[in-house]
């Protein structure tokens, strides 16, 4: 079984996967590096159907205002689906930050995905709970997710400096929510092929972390 609560692994929280078999992350030199493993799913905190709890890496976030900004690149190899999932958790302050898990007050969730069709390739924003996939540029350059009081936005850029606007929610319900954390988790229906998220900066309120 994975442990209930997070260990420490270079300033962030891992959550393990199921038997700590499903997932896998370091930092490093290159930045933080996370690698799927088969039937991985990073909805769920408990095995079913056949796939299991993944790992999870987590980053609390301080405060009613602050600014994240991340760079990435993906290796995603076509064949059966494969998705990483990242972004902001607001909730439970001991509660396991899975896509599935209900004590989250919002999520602001982007998955870079592929699987066997043309269709699958994509990078996308979604509001959790409720909201539809919103497309990204695969070719971005750098992503931002900001709070400020109530408010939480998305942007984007090609070129590190010009920002386009996706998004801007009202999240009063989540004012209070005890924990804020930006993690990573991610989905492998198969085998996968040796798939891994990089993430290669991320600043928080202008800071780099992964140095």
């Amino acid at each position: 079984m994975f442990k209930k609560g997070a260990y420490a692994m270079d300033d962030w929280d891992s959550w393990t996967g199921w038997n700590d078999a499903y997932g896998a992350g370091e930092v490093n030199n290159g930045g933080l590096y996370y690698r799927l493993t088969a039937r991985q799913d990073d909805t769920r905190d408990e095995p079913s159907d056949g796939y299991n709890p993944g790992l999870i890496l987590s980053r609390e976030l301080q405060g009613p205002r602050w600014r994240v900004d991340l760079e990435a690149d993906f290796k995603i190899p076509p064949g059966q689906m494969k998705r990483f999932s990242y972004g902001v958790w607001v909730g439970g302050d001991s509660a396991r930050p899975s896509l599935g898990n209900a004590s989250a007050a919002v999520k602001l969730v982007v998955q870079r995905q592929n699987g066997p069709r043309p269709a699958d390739d994509a990078l996308d924003l979604i509001v959790m709970p409720g909201g539809r996939p919103a497309p990204l540029p695969k070719k971005l350059k750098v992503l931002r997710f900001e709070r400020d009081g109530n408010y939480f936005t998305v942007a984007y850029a090609l070129n590190r400096k010009d920002f386009t606007p996706l998004l801007r929610l009202d999240a009063s319900a989540a004012a209070d929510a005890p924990s804020q954390k930006f993690f990573v988790g991610g989905f492998a229906g198969g085998d996968p092929q040796g798939a891994y998220a990089r993430f290669r900066s991320l600043k928080i309120n202008g800071k780099e972390v992964l140095r």
